[in-house]
């Protein structure tokens, strides 16, 4: 049975009908579509009203705008009319729907807003259907991602991660962002691996593939220069639905290869897997990317947070967007209301606002250490966000300077209703890398790092006897 009917008086109301449908589509609510005029053709609308088991329908009309009217009239069940825009700029539609007589009710929502009929139709439905979603979620965990049972899971992995270092020289405790084994006399081998995540739908979605190639080394080789290695290896895992098509082979290759180029590291190989049965994703297209990264690190290059002492300076790097995190969060926020095709306010359309990928900061971190920077503490700015820094000690890592969050996280916080501390603990604000140095090295390292970009200090390390990361001028603290 179909959940929603999608009625329309004229083929020229097609664009409000495509913001209803594919919000429904976002929601996973299924309907259908028909076109039809109360005043044209009244028997026909009343044959497809009487014939159509869906328990909600949604009227698109303009100008007189009789159709949710007429509608509401032949049924009993939920009507919700959306005017249309035209000579009076839709007014005339939204009063003709508005002022139904008693016993004739519309819902009525605003001039064009195809969104929010589907949004009230979910919730509707949703009053007798646990399967239906309503509005969009406000947390990380709302949108099907709770850190706290990742966390939870993690746990219990770690006992047996830790079990398996018995024998060997593994110099940093498991949790941080990467980690390094002992191959030779003060010489380390680090590993890390990670993937795109749910990135890959918008990539999927838009047919743009090259910018998470980027995300996918950037998201390992940024975690090796956490703690103190040096990247010089990289390998891929490329999982598909089907075959991909020669095109989009060539976006991740070409992405890969220059990501690659950046992080100053050869492609050591990788491996394709057709798995028809496991990935879903969307379209043809369907795939998942990850990756891992290989470092070296001599004994004494080896960064863990140790080094930090209160009245460190702590400098942010500016982000490329969001990124590669919080997507799951993100896609549900936005992509209700929103096409990938619109352009923001600020230029872009907004699949490319989306795609931007993750800055490789392995460029940043030669700098440093070319420039004789002692650096005591780095943070990959990714998942759960600022949380990160906490792995970096028991200090008060209080951030007093933080810069304005691009425009992207505030739509994402707007169209979300998202509080500051969740965006604080979901995504990078704008900044994807801090970098703790000592307090008499600070101006020396932001001029070192700024032909690279945007660098400034944002804060300072106290004494603290937990970890603690404080946000003053959005009011945030992370424990």
């Amino acid at each position: 049975m179909t959940d929603v009917l999608v009625i329309a008086g004229s083929r020229s109301d097609e664009k409000i009908v495509e913001k209803v449908t594919k919000t429904l589509e976002k929601l996973d609510i299924s309907y259908s579509v028909e076109f039809a005029s109360a005043h044209r053709e009244p028997e026909r609308v009343k044959s497809l009203i009487e014939e159509s088991e869906a328990r909600v329908i949604i009227a698109i009309a303009g100008l007189a705008a009789a159709l949710p009217g007429y509608v509401a009239s032949l049924t009993s069940r939920p009507v919700i009319g959306v005017p249309v825009s035209a000579a009076l700029g839709g007014l005339d539609a939204l009063l003709s729907i508005a002022q139904m007589p008693k016993g004739v009710p519309v819902a009525t929502v605003g001039i064009d807003n195809g969104q929010n009929a589907a949004f009230l139709a979910a919730r509707i439905l949703a009053l007798t259907d646990e399967g239906v979603t309503g509005p969009p979620p406000r947390t990380y965990a709302e949108a099907g991602v709770d850190e706290s049972e990742v966390a939870a899971g993690l746990e219990v992995l770690s006992r047996y991660v830790r079990q398996s270092f018995s024998g060997h020289d593994v110099p940093v405790e498991f949790g941080h962002f990467a980690n390094l084994v002992r191959v030779g006399d003060g010489l380390y081998v680090a590993l890390s691996t990670d993937g795109v995540g749910s990135k890959v739908l918008i990539a999927e979605m838009v047919g743009r593939f090259d910018t998470i190639a980027q995300d996918c080394v950037a998201m390992n080789v940024n975690d090796l220069i956490c703690i103190g290695a040096t990247p010089v290896g990289f390998v891929d895992y490329l999982a598909c639905a089907r075959p991909l098509p020669r095109t989009v082979l060539e976006q991740i290759g070409q992405g890969l290869r220059d990501a690659c180029r950046t992080a100053g590291v050869p492609i050591l190989g990788g491996e394709t897997a057709i798995l028809p049965d496991i990935i879903r994703g969307h379209g043809d297209t369907a795939l998942d990317l990850a990756g891992t990264a290989v470092g070296v690190a001599r004994e004494d290059e080896v960064i863990d947070g140790r080094a930090i002492e209160p009245g460190d300076a702590i400098i942010g790097i500016e982000s490329n967007g969001l990124h590669s995190n919080g997507f799951t969060l993100v896609r549900k926020a936005l992509l209700a209301t929103h096409s990938l095709e619109e352009k923001t306010n600020w230029g872009r359309t907004l699949g490319e606002e989306l795609l931007r990928p993750t800055t490789i900061y392995v460029p940043h971190f030669k700098r440093l250490k070319e420039a004789g920077i002692e650096i005591h503490g780095l943070a990959h700015i990714t998942g759960s966000a600022f949380r990160k820094i906490l792995r970096l000690g028991d200090f008060h890592f209080r951030l007093d300077e933080m810069p304005l969050p691009p425009p992207i996280f505030d739509l994402v916080r707007k169209e979300g209703n998202i509080e500051w501390e969740e965006m604080f603990t979901t995504f990078n604000m704008g900044v994807g890398l801090v970098v703790v140095v000592p307090e008499d090295a600070e101006e020396e390292a932001i001029d070192a790092l700024r032909p690279l970009g945007g660098a400034q200090r944002v804060g300072v390390v106290e004494t603290s006897g937990k970890g603690r990361v404080t946000i003053k001028r959005f009011e945030v603290v992370i424990e």
